[in-house]
């Protein structure tokens, strides 16, 4: 049997537009900055995790969120219009070929 393990894809969405789809299995730790209005929101990949590490807005809802979660509840900041969330497009979670 061959176990193939889904790629754990994200898409950061700014305004309703995808700007980013990243497989976290695969990204290098960095930090993407993400503006909108002025506003900046900078996003933490971190050993293949991912989190929002700063955020211009007033509440900071976003921050205090953590890393997204594996249960597949969003980063959500309202008020820059940014959603950190796993992709629908990823396929089944396992892949099990007889062999």
């Amino acid at each position: 049997m061959l176990f193939r393990q889904k790629p754990q894809t994200v898409e950061i969405i700014s305004d309703g537009k995808v700007i980013y789809t990243l497989d976290l299995s695969r990204e290098r730790n960095r930090e993407i900055t993400v503006e909108f209005e002025g506003r900046q929101n900078i996003i933490c990949i971190e050993n293949g995790d991912i989190y929002m590490k700063e955020a211009e807005c007033p509440d900071h809802t976003c921050m205090k969120t953590g890393r997204l979660s594996k249960a597949g509840v969003p980063i959500v900041c309202l008020p820059n219009h940014l959603i950190i969330r796993y992709s629908n497009s990823g396929g089944d979670d396992v892949d099990i070929t007889a062999g």
